[in-house]
């Protein structure tokens, strides 16, 4: 795993159950997110597009098309989108690397390639 200061255009912030939530940084991404069927949600401090997956194949394949465009699964406390990914992956529904995002302080973001 390497860690690198990067950007990304948005992260998954919540992927435990079945509702995936995804916080936009950059709007060239929302086309994409709502083609795979994201809608967006109100809230007051970022961009936020939501999804409820109705399986976990369809979190699978959600998880992995999400990974493959560059999008970051936050790191943190608890059960997070990042542990998620892992947990996948270590059962062998998911292959591969993946983008984490974890703060160091507000707005402050750091990203780690590779994980």
């Amino acid at each position: 795993m390497s860690s690198v200061k990067s950007i990304t255009k948005a992260f998954v912030s919540e992927g435990a159950l079945s509702e995936i939530v995804v916080k936009v940084i950059d709007d060239s991404v929302v086309e994409l997110l709502v083609g795979l069927g994201f809608v967006v949600v109100p809230d007051k401090e970022q961009k936020t597009l939501s999804l409820i997956a109705p399986d976990q194949d369809f979190k699978i394949r959600l998880f992995a098309k999400l990974r493959d465009e560059g999008v970051c699964f936050s790191g943190g406390p608890d059960w997070c989108p990042a542990d998620v990914f892992e947990f996948l992956r270590d059962q062998k529904m998911l292959t591969g690397f993946y983008r984490k995002i974890v703060w160091g302080g507000p707005k402050n973001p750091k990203i780690i390639e590779n994980c």
